[in-house]
Protein backbone atom coordinates (compact mmCIF):
# COMPACT_ATOMS: atom_id res chain seq x y z
CA UNK A 1 0.00 0.00 0.00
CA UNK A 2 2.97 2.44 0.99
CA UNK A 3 5.55 0.89 -1.26
CA UNK A 4 5.48 3.22 -3.74
CA UNK A 5 6.01 5.97 -0.74
CA UNK A 6 9.29 3.64 0.76
CA UNK A 7 11.02 3.30 -2.64
CA UNK A 8 10.40 7.05 -3.73
CA UNK A 9 11.69 8.48 -0.32
CA UNK A 10 14.98 6.36 -0.52
CA UNK A 11 15.38 7.02 -4.14
CA UNK A 12 14.88 11.13 -3.64
CA UNK A 13 16.58 10.56 -0.16
CA UNK A 14 19.53 9.12 -1.34
CA UNK A 15 20.05 10.50 -4.82
CA UNK A 16 19.18 14.36 -3.95
CA UNK A 17 19.39 15.70 -7.03
CA UNK A 18 19.86 19.15 -8.31
CA UNK A 19 16.69 20.51 -9.19
CA UNK A 20 15.44 23.20 -11.33
CA UNK A 21 12.14 23.77 -11.09
CA UNK A 22 9.73 26.00 -13.57
CA UNK A 23 6.10 26.98 -13.54
CA UNK A 24 3.84 26.01 -11.36
CA UNK A 25 6.63 23.61 -9.23
CA UNK A 26 8.28 26.98 -9.02
CA UNK A 27 5.66 28.67 -7.73
CA UNK A 28 5.08 26.04 -4.75
CA UNK A 29 8.51 26.17 -4.01
CA UNK A 30 8.56 30.12 -3.95
CA UNK A 31 5.18 29.64 -1.34
CA UNK A 32 6.93 26.47 0.36
CA UNK A 33 9.60 29.05 1.16
CA UNK A 34 7.49 32.08 2.55
CA UNK A 35 5.75 29.29 4.72
CA UNK A 36 8.99 27.96 6.08
CA UNK A 37 8.91 31.85 7.45
CA UNK A 38 5.46 31.83 8.38
CA UNK A 39 4.64 34.11 5.40
CA UNK A 40 2.36 32.83 3.59
CA UNK A 41 -1.30 33.75 3.63
CA UNK A 42 -3.20 32.29 0.55
CA UNK A 43 -3.42 29.23 -1.26
CA UNK A 44 -1.71 28.67 -5.02
CA UNK A 45 -2.91 30.63 -7.63
CA UNK A 46 -6.30 29.86 -10.07
CA UNK A 47 -6.09 31.21 -13.75
CA UNK A 48 -9.96 32.64 -12.71
CA UNK A 49 -8.16 35.82 -10.44
CA UNK A 50 -7.97 34.82 -6.90
CA UNK A 51 -5.88 32.01 -4.99
CA UNK A 52 -7.31 28.98 -3.66
CA UNK A 53 -8.79 29.19 -0.16
CA UNK A 54 -5.42 28.97 2.04
CA UNK A 55 -2.15 27.78 2.36
CA UNK A 56 -1.96 24.75 4.53
CA UNK A 57 -0.32 22.53 1.22
CA UNK A 58 2.68 25.40 1.77
CA UNK A 59 3.18 24.56 5.36
CA UNK A 60 2.95 20.71 4.85
CA UNK A 61 5.69 21.59 1.89
CA UNK A 62 7.56 23.38 4.00
CA UNK A 63 9.49 21.38 5.91
CA UNK A 64 10.71 19.03 3.14
CA UNK A 65 11.68 22.16 1.23
CA UNK A 66 13.86 23.08 3.86
CA UNK A 67 15.40 19.87 4.67
CA UNK A 68 16.44 19.11 1.30
CA UNK A 69 17.57 23.22 0.45
CA UNK A 70 18.92 24.99 -1.19
CA UNK A 71 17.56 23.27 -4.37
CA UNK A 72 16.69 19.38 -3.25
CA UNK A 73 13.71 17.60 -4.20
CA UNK A 74 12.13 18.54 -1.18
CA UNK A 75 8.97 19.42 -3.01
CA UNK A 76 8.80 15.64 -4.25
CA UNK A 77 9.70 14.69 -0.94
CA UNK A 78 7.04 16.24 0.47
CA UNK A 79 4.23 14.68 -1.83
CA UNK A 80 5.24 11.54 -1.21
CA UNK A 81 4.66 12.02 2.64
CA UNK A 82 1.95 13.66 2.17
CA UNK A 83 0.44 11.12 0.05
CA UNK A 84 2.29 7.94 2.55
CA UNK A 85 0.25 9.60 5.41
CA UNK A 86 -2.96 9.71 3.92
CA UNK A 87 -2.76 6.05 2.98
CA UNK A 88 -1.59 4.93 6.17
CA UNK A 89 -4.59 7.28 8.12
CA UNK A 90 -6.97 5.34 5.87
CA UNK A 91 -6.15 1.62 6.24
CA UNK A 92 -5.77 2.88 10.29
CA UNK A 93 -9.27 4.00 10.19
CA UNK A 94 -10.85 1.20 8.49
CA UNK A 95 -8.96 -1.04 11.17
CA UNK A 96 -10.25 0.50 13.90
CA UNK A 97 -14.04 1.11 12.59
CA UNK A 98 -14.29 -1.96 10.62
CA UNK A 99 -11.71 -4.77 11.66
CA UNK A 100 -8.46 -6.23 10.28
CA UNK A 101 -9.53 -8.08 7.42
CA UNK A 102 -11.44 -5.20 5.98
CA UNK A 103 -8.16 -3.14 6.50
CA UNK A 104 -6.11 -5.74 4.67
CA UNK A 105 -8.90 -5.21 1.89
CA UNK A 106 -8.55 -1.65 1.91
CA UNK A 107 -4.51 -2.01 2.01
CA UNK A 108 -5.18 -3.91 -1.24
CA UNK A 109 -7.36 -1.15 -2.54
CA UNK A 110 -5.24 1.03 -2.00
CA UNK A 111 -2.41 -0.74 -4.11
CA UNK A 112 -4.52 -0.70 -7.25
CA UNK A 113 -5.48 2.51 -6.66
CA UNK A 114 -1.81 3.90 -6.92
CA UNK A 115 -1.13 1.52 -9.47
CA UNK A 116 -4.26 2.80 -12.04
CA UNK A 117 -3.20 6.68 -10.88
CA UNK A 118 0.06 6.29 -11.41
CA UNK A 119 2.76 6.11 -9.01
CA UNK A 120 4.18 9.30 -11.01
CA UNK A 121 1.59 11.14 -10.33
CA UNK A 122 1.63 10.49 -6.74
CA UNK A 123 4.70 11.92 -5.92
CA UNK A 124 4.16 15.03 -8.23
CA UNK A 125 3.89 18.32 -6.27
CA UNK A 126 0.86 19.90 -7.98
CA UNK A 127 -1.87 21.22 -5.57
CA UNK A 128 -4.15 19.34 -8.24
CA UNK A 129 -2.90 16.22 -7.55
CA UNK A 130 -1.98 16.57 -3.71
CA UNK A 131 -5.71 16.74 -3.26
CA UNK A 132 -6.76 12.93 -4.40
CA UNK A 133 -4.98 10.51 -1.89
CA UNK A 134 -6.19 13.01 0.98
CA UNK A 135 -9.73 13.24 -0.27
CA UNK A 136 -9.60 9.52 -0.24
CA UNK A 137 -8.99 9.87 3.29
CA UNK A 138 -11.30 12.69 3.78
CA UNK A 139 -14.33 10.27 2.75
CA UNK A 140 -13.44 7.23 4.68
CA UNK A 141 -13.01 9.85 7.88
CA UNK A 142 -16.50 11.24 6.75
CA UNK A 143 -18.10 7.29 7.01
CA UNK A 144 -16.50 7.25 9.65
CA UNK A 145 -17.79 10.14 11.39
CA UNK A 146 -21.51 9.10 10.33
CA UNK A 147 -21.00 5.77 12.15
CA UNK A 148 -20.63 7.60 15.18
CA UNK A 149 -17.15 8.19 15.61
CA UNK A 150 -16.93 11.89 16.75
CA UNK A 151 -13.02 12.23 17.11
CA UNK A 152 -13.17 11.05 13.32
CA UNK A 153 -15.97 13.54 12.37
CA UNK A 154 -13.68 16.54 13.48
CA UNK A 155 -10.74 14.60 11.90
CA UNK A 156 -12.53 14.72 8.43
CA UNK A 157 -13.38 18.56 8.73
CA UNK A 158 -9.86 18.95 9.06
CA UNK A 159 -8.49 16.94 6.26
CA UNK A 160 -11.54 18.94 4.46
CA UNK A 161 -10.40 21.94 5.06
CA UNK A 162 -6.89 20.80 3.49
CA UNK A 163 -8.49 19.96 0.56
CA UNK A 164 -10.74 22.93 -0.37
CA UNK A 165 -7.55 25.52 0.51
CA UNK A 166 -5.82 23.46 -1.51
CA UNK A 167 -7.97 23.28 -4.60
CA UNK A 168 -11.01 25.00 -4.66
CA UNK A 169 -12.72 22.78 -6.91
CA UNK A 170 -13.21 19.92 -4.12
CA UNK A 171 -15.11 22.88 -1.95
CA UNK A 172 -18.38 22.17 -2.85
CA UNK A 173 -18.31 18.54 -2.03
CA UNK A 174 -16.59 18.71 0.66
CA UNK A 175 -18.86 21.73 2.64
CA UNK A 176 -21.81 19.61 1.96
CA UNK A 177 -20.52 16.78 3.49
CA UNK A 178 -19.00 18.76 6.12
CA UNK A 179 -22.55 20.42 6.84
CA UNK A 180 -24.06 17.13 6.92
CA UNK A 181 -21.69 15.67 9.33
CA UNK A 182 -21.63 18.66 12.20
CA UNK A 183 -25.74 18.08 11.70
CA UNK A 184 -24.96 14.25 12.35
CA UNK A 185 -22.51 15.06 15.12
CA UNK A 186 -25.02 17.77 16.74
CA UNK A 187 -28.42 15.67 17.36
CA UNK A 188 -26.27 12.44 17.83
CA UNK A 189 -26.24 11.01 21.16
CA UNK A 190 -23.59 7.97 20.66
CA UNK A 191 -20.09 8.19 21.13
CA UNK A 192 -17.80 10.13 23.24
CA UNK A 193 -16.56 14.36 22.64
CA UNK A 194 -13.83 13.80 24.49
CA UNK A 195 -10.05 13.53 23.12
CA UNK A 196 -10.83 15.93 20.48
CA UNK A 197 -8.80 18.64 21.39
CA UNK A 198 -5.86 17.68 19.34
CA UNK A 199 -8.02 17.50 16.10
CA UNK A 200 -10.13 20.60 17.07
CA UNK A 201 -6.64 22.76 17.66
CA UNK A 202 -5.97 21.72 14.07
CA UNK A 203 -8.79 23.01 12.89
CA UNK A 204 -8.24 26.18 14.44
CA UNK A 205 -4.47 26.44 13.04
CA UNK A 206 -5.14 25.63 9.20
CA UNK A 207 -8.03 28.35 9.01
CA UNK A 208 -5.84 30.92 11.07
CA UNK A 209 -3.51 32.03 8.02
CA UNK A 210 -6.99 33.08 5.69
CA UNK A 211 -8.18 34.70 8.84
CA UNK A 212 -5.67 37.45 8.70
CA UNK A 213 -5.53 37.29 5.03
CA UNK A 214 -8.88 38.73 5.04
CA UNK A 215 -8.60 41.36 7.85
CA UNK A 216 -5.54 42.49 6.60
CA UNK A 217 -5.60 42.75 2.81
CA UNK A 218 -8.07 44.96 0.70
CA UNK A 219 -9.71 43.43 -1.31
CA UNK A 220 -9.32 40.19 0.37
CA UNK A 221 -9.17 36.64 -1.21
CA UNK A 222 -12.60 35.41 -0.39
CA UNK A 223 -13.83 38.36 -1.57
CA UNK A 224 -12.37 38.09 -4.78
CA UNK A 225 -13.53 34.67 -4.50
CA UNK A 226 -17.11 35.78 -3.95
CA UNK A 227 -17.05 38.25 -6.88
CA UNK A 228 -15.72 35.55 -9.17
CA UNK A 229 -18.29 33.19 -8.39
CA UNK A 230 -21.11 35.94 -8.49
CA UNK A 231 -19.99 37.19 -11.78
CA UNK A 232 -21.44 36.72 -15.39
CA UNK A 233 -18.74 34.35 -16.73
CA UNK A 234 -18.48 31.40 -19.32
CA UNK A 235 -19.83 28.02 -18.30
CA UNK A 236 -19.44 24.39 -19.27
CA UNK A 237 -21.96 22.40 -20.49
CA UNK A 238 -23.13 19.24 -18.65
CA UNK A 239 -22.14 17.08 -21.33
CA UNK A 240 -18.24 18.25 -21.15
CA UNK A 241 -18.54 18.12 -17.51
CA UNK A 242 -19.67 14.75 -17.30
CA UNK A 243 -17.52 13.52 -19.83
CA UNK A 244 -14.80 15.21 -16.89
CA UNK A 245 -15.98 13.40 -14.37
CA UNK A 246 -16.73 9.67 -16.07
CA UNK A 247 -12.76 10.19 -16.96
CA UNK A 248 -11.89 10.68 -13.49
CA UNK A 249 -14.32 8.23 -11.56
CA UNK A 250 -13.18 5.40 -14.45
CA UNK A 251 -9.51 5.93 -13.50
CA UNK A 252 -9.90 2.70 -11.33
CA UNK A 253 -9.41 0.65 -13.22
CA UNK A 254 -8.43 2.31 -16.65
CA UNK A 255 -5.88 4.29 -15.33
CA UNK A 256 -4.59 7.77 -16.67
CA UNK A 257 -1.78 9.51 -17.28
CA UNK A 258 0.14 12.42 -15.84
CA UNK A 259 -0.06 15.84 -16.71
CA UNK A 260 -3.05 16.09 -19.66
CA UNK A 261 -5.99 17.96 -20.33
CA UNK A 262 -8.18 15.97 -20.96
CA UNK A 263 -8.85 12.07 -20.66
CA UNK A 264 -11.04 10.10 -23.40
CA UNK A 265 -12.71 7.24 -22.70
CA UNK A 266 -13.71 4.11 -25.40
CA UNK A 267 -17.73 3.90 -24.73
CA UNK A 268 -17.06 0.23 -23.76
CA UNK A 269 -14.48 1.95 -20.95
CA UNK A 270 -17.38 4.30 -19.82
CA UNK A 271 -20.13 1.23 -19.76
CA UNK A 272 -17.48 -0.88 -17.91
CA UNK A 273 -16.52 1.59 -15.03
CA UNK A 274 -20.08 2.26 -14.30
CA UNK A 275 -21.47 -1.50 -14.36
CA UNK A 276 -18.66 -1.88 -11.56
CA UNK A 277 -19.21 1.15 -10.20
CA UNK A 278 -23.22 0.39 -9.46
CA UNK A 279 -22.68 -3.25 -8.85
CA UNK A 280 -20.11 -2.72 -5.85
CA UNK A 281 -22.58 0.59 -4.95
CA UNK A 282 -25.81 -2.30 -4.58
CA UNK A 283 -23.61 -5.15 -3.15
CA UNK A 284 -21.91 -2.43 -0.15
CA UNK A 285 -25.13 -0.58 0.37
CA UNK A 286 -27.10 -3.56 0.76
CA UNK A 287 -29.77 -4.02 3.69
CA UNK A 288 -27.45 -5.60 6.17
CA UNK A 289 -23.99 -4.53 5.23
CA UNK A 290 -22.01 -3.32 8.00
CA UNK A 291 -22.87 0.83 8.51
CA UNK A 292 -19.31 2.01 7.40
CA UNK A 293 -19.81 0.47 4.23
CA UNK A 294 -23.16 1.80 3.46
CA UNK A 295 -21.89 5.09 4.62
CA UNK A 296 -19.29 4.85 2.32
CA UNK A 297 -21.42 4.15 -0.66
CA UNK A 298 -23.84 7.24 0.03
CA UNK A 299 -20.47 9.78 0.32
CA UNK A 300 -19.73 8.29 -3.38
CA UNK A 301 -22.76 9.14 -4.59
CA UNK A 302 -23.01 12.52 -3.33
CA UNK A 303 -19.72 13.23 -4.43
CA UNK A 304 -20.54 11.75 -8.57
CA UNK A 305 -23.58 14.14 -8.23
CA UNK A 306 -21.92 17.39 -6.65
CA UNK A 307 -18.55 16.98 -7.97
CA UNK A 308 -20.18 16.50 -11.89
CA UNK A 309 -22.74 19.42 -11.06
CA UNK A 310 -20.08 21.52 -9.80
CA UNK A 311 -17.90 21.33 -13.10
CA UNK A 312 -20.64 23.34 -14.97
CA UNK A 313 -19.56 26.19 -12.66
CA UNK A 314 -15.78 26.16 -14.37
CA UNK A 315 -14.91 29.01 -16.67
CA UNK A 316 -14.41 28.07 -19.76
CA UNK A 317 -13.61 24.69 -21.19
CA UNK A 318 -13.00 22.11 -18.10
CA UNK A 319 -9.26 20.32 -17.71
CA UNK A 320 -9.58 16.98 -16.53
CA UNK A 321 -7.57 17.78 -13.63
CA UNK A 322 -10.33 19.94 -12.60
CA UNK A 323 -11.91 16.61 -11.48
CA UNK A 324 -8.91 14.29 -11.43
CA UNK A 325 -10.00 14.36 -7.42
CA UNK A 326 -13.76 12.50 -8.15
CA UNK A 327 -11.53 8.72 -8.49
CA UNK A 328 -12.68 8.75 -5.19
CA UNK A 329 -15.91 7.93 -5.62
CA UNK A 330 -14.81 3.80 -6.99
CA UNK A 331 -11.94 3.82 -4.53
CA UNK A 332 -14.67 4.33 -1.58
CA UNK A 333 -16.79 2.25 -3.35
CA UNK A 334 -14.32 -0.26 -3.99
CA UNK A 335 -13.58 0.09 0.20
CA UNK A 336 -17.11 -0.89 0.99
CA UNK A 337 -17.19 -3.84 -0.73
CA UNK A 338 -13.88 -5.64 1.09
CA UNK A 339 -16.00 -3.81 4.70
CA UNK A 340 -18.61 -6.11 4.01
CA UNK A 341 -16.32 -9.49 3.15
CA UNK A 342 -17.03 -12.39 5.23
CA UNK A 343 -14.47 -13.46 7.69
CA UNK A 344 -13.55 -16.78 5.87
CA UNK A 345 -12.44 -14.57 2.55
CA UNK A 346 -9.43 -13.64 4.17
CA UNK A 347 -7.17 -15.68 2.25
CA UNK A 348 -8.08 -14.60 -1.33
CA UNK A 349 -8.18 -11.07 0.23
CA UNK A 350 -4.21 -11.38 0.95
CA UNK A 351 -3.26 -12.99 -2.00
CA UNK A 352 -4.81 -10.57 -3.44
CA UNK A 353 -2.89 -7.64 -1.06
CA UNK A 354 0.30 -9.51 -1.91
CA UNK A 355 0.24 -9.23 -5.23
CA UNK A 356 -0.66 -5.65 -5.74
CA UNK A 357 1.89 -4.39 -2.87
CA UNK A 358 4.42 -6.29 -5.47
CA UNK A 359 3.46 -4.73 -8.63
CA UNK A 360 3.24 -1.40 -6.56
CA UNK A 361 6.78 -1.76 -6.38
CA UNK A 362 7.94 -3.08 -9.76
CA UNK A 363 5.60 0.06 -11.29
CA UNK A 364 7.76 2.47 -9.04
CA UNK A 365 11.31 1.11 -9.99
CA UNK A 366 10.57 1.22 -13.62
CA UNK A 367 8.97 4.80 -13.05
CA UNK A 368 11.93 7.26 -13.80
CA UNK A 369 13.76 8.84 -11.21
CA UNK A 370 13.16 12.51 -10.97
CA UNK A 371 16.57 14.37 -12.42
CA UNK A 372 17.84 17.77 -13.48
CA UNK A 373 16.52 17.19 -16.60
CA UNK A 374 12.61 16.06 -15.23
CA UNK A 375 12.60 17.69 -12.01
CA UNK A 376 9.17 20.34 -12.74
CA UNK A 377 7.61 17.79 -14.98
CA UNK A 378 6.36 17.96 -18.58
CA UNK A 379 3.60 20.50 -17.41
CA UNK A 380 5.13 23.81 -18.14
CA UNK A 381 6.30 22.65 -21.26
CA UNK A 382 3.11 23.28 -23.53
CA UNK A 383 2.55 27.04 -21.38
CA UNK A 384 5.93 27.97 -22.62
CA UNK A 385 6.63 27.70 -26.34
CA UNK A 386 8.87 29.75 -28.12
CA UNK A 387 8.27 31.18 -31.44
CA UNK A 388 10.47 28.96 -32.90
CA UNK A 389 8.14 25.97 -32.00
CA UNK A 390 10.87 24.94 -29.41
CA UNK A 391 9.54 24.27 -25.81
CA UNK A 392 11.02 25.58 -22.65
CA UNK A 393 13.04 23.31 -20.82
CA UNK A 394 14.41 22.64 -17.72
CA UNK A 395 17.83 22.99 -19.28
CA UNK A 396 16.72 26.10 -20.40
CA UNK A 397 15.59 27.66 -17.03
CA UNK A 398 18.75 26.61 -15.66
CA UNK A 399 20.94 28.37 -18.26
CA UNK A 400 18.49 31.74 -18.04
CA UNK A 401 19.23 31.30 -14.14
CA UNK A 402 23.21 31.01 -14.63
CA UNK A 403 22.70 33.72 -16.94
CA UNK A 404 20.85 36.21 -13.91
CA UNK A 405 23.00 35.20 -11.19
CA UNK A 406 26.56 35.92 -13.59
CA UNK A 407 25.73 39.63 -13.22
CA UNK A 408 25.18 39.75 -9.40
CA UNK A 409 27.16 41.03 -7.09
CA UNK A 410 28.04 40.04 -3.10
CA UNK A 411 26.09 42.82 -2.15
CA UNK A 412 22.76 42.55 -4.31
CA UNK A 413 20.01 41.36 -1.90
CA UNK A 414 17.01 42.20 -4.11
CA UNK A 415 16.40 42.51 -8.29
CA UNK A 416 13.41 43.09 -10.40
CA UNK A 417 12.26 40.57 -13.05
CA UNK A 418 10.32 42.07 -15.76
CA UNK A 419 8.37 39.50 -17.50
CA UNK A 420 7.73 41.16 -21.25
CA UNK A 421 5.70 38.34 -22.99
CA UNK A 422 3.33 36.35 -20.89
CA UNK A 423 3.90 33.17 -22.48
CA UNK A 424 7.75 32.45 -20.33
CA UNK A 425 6.30 33.40 -17.38
CA UNK A 426 7.07 29.97 -16.48
CA UNK A 427 10.65 30.35 -17.15
CA UNK A 428 10.36 33.86 -14.71
CA UNK A 429 8.99 31.55 -12.48
CA UNK A 430 11.89 29.50 -12.40
CA UNK A 431 14.65 32.07 -12.57
CA UNK A 432 13.31 33.95 -9.43
CA UNK A 433 13.44 30.59 -7.29
CA UNK A 434 16.82 30.20 -8.63
CA UNK A 435 17.39 33.78 -7.26
CA UNK A 436 15.62 32.80 -3.55
CA UNK A 437 17.62 29.89 -3.49
CA UNK A 438 20.28 32.16 -3.34
CA UNK A 439 19.32 34.10 -1.27
CA UNK A 440 18.39 37.10 -3.59
CA UNK A 441 14.75 37.91 -3.58
CA UNK A 442 12.95 39.47 -6.82
CA UNK A 443 10.49 41.93 -7.54
CA UNK A 444 7.82 41.40 -10.67
CA UNK A 445 6.45 43.44 -12.91
CA UNK A 446 3.94 44.46 -14.66
CA UNK A 447 1.76 44.51 -11.52
CA UNK A 448 -0.32 41.70 -13.46
CA UNK A 449 1.80 38.77 -12.12
CA UNK A 450 1.15 39.54 -8.33
CA UNK A 451 -1.57 36.86 -8.46
CA UNK A 452 1.28 34.09 -9.65
CA UNK A 453 3.81 35.82 -7.35
CA UNK A 454 2.28 37.17 -4.62
CA UNK A 455 1.81 40.79 -3.35
CA UNK A 456 5.37 40.73 -1.44
CA UNK A 457 7.26 40.64 -4.76
CA UNK A 458 5.54 43.41 -6.22
CA UNK A 459 7.21 46.10 -8.68
CA UNK A 460 8.15 49.61 -7.03
CA UNK A 461 11.06 49.08 -4.83
CA UNK A 462 14.65 50.15 -5.70
CA UNK A 463 16.68 47.44 -6.96
CA UNK A 464 20.30 46.56 -8.17
CA UNK A 465 19.81 44.82 -10.98
CA UNK A 466 16.58 44.71 -13.72
CA UNK A 467 16.01 41.99 -15.49
CA UNK A 468 13.89 41.74 -18.09
CA UNK A 469 12.42 38.21 -20.28
CA UNK A 470 10.66 38.21 -23.53
CA UNK A 471 11.06 36.49 -26.90
CA UNK A 472 13.15 37.02 -29.16
CA UNK A 473 13.01 40.02 -30.90
CA UNK A 474 11.07 41.94 -28.96
CA UNK A 475 12.40 46.02 -27.97
CA UNK A 476 15.53 46.18 -25.39
CA UNK A 477 14.56 48.70 -23.11
CA UNK A 478 16.94 51.86 -22.23
CA UNK A 479 20.25 50.49 -20.83
CA UNK A 480 19.37 46.77 -20.75
CA UNK A 481 21.84 44.52 -22.84
CA UNK A 482 21.06 41.01 -23.35
CA UNK A 483 22.96 38.26 -21.24
CA UNK A 484 20.67 34.84 -22.71
CA UNK A 485 19.77 33.98 -25.78
CA UNK A 486 17.86 30.61 -25.19
CA UNK A 487 15.82 28.82 -28.01
CA UNK A 488 14.27 32.15 -28.67
CA UNK A 489 13.76 33.29 -24.88
CA UNK A 490 16.10 36.61 -24.36
CA UNK A 491 17.31 37.56 -20.88
CA UNK A 492 18.77 41.05 -20.58
CA UNK A 493 19.87 42.86 -17.94
CA UNK A 494 20.63 47.16 -16.27
CA UNK A 495 22.54 47.20 -13.28
CA UNK A 496 20.75 50.48 -11.25
CA UNK A 497 23.16 54.03 -11.48
CA UNK A 498 24.88 54.54 -8.84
Amino acid sequence: MAAFAVVEAARILLQRPRLVLYGDQALLELGARRAAHFDQLVGPYSRNGFHHPGPAVFYLLAPFVRLLEPSGPGLYLGAVVVNAVALVAIVAVVWRRAGGTAALWTAGALDVFCLCLGVGTLREPWNPYLVVVPMVLFVVLWAAGWTGSVHASVWALVVGSYEVQSHVATAPYVIVMALILCVRMYRSRDGTRRHVWLPVSALAVIWLPPFVEVVRDRPNNLQLMWDFLTSSHASTPVGKAVEASTAAMSIVPFGTHAYVLAVHRGPWELAAAAVLLVLGAVVAGRAGAPPMSRALVIAAVVGALIGTLSLTRSDGPVSFYYAVWLVCVPVAVLIAVGIGLPAPAWRPVLAVCVAAAVLAVVADLRTAPISRTTGSGPWPLVLASSPQGKRATVRDTAALAAAAESVLRPGDRLVGVTIGSSGVWPLAAGVVLELDRHDVQSTVAPDSWELYFGQERAPGRPVSVSFTLDVAGAPTGSGQHVIADVDGVVLTAARASG
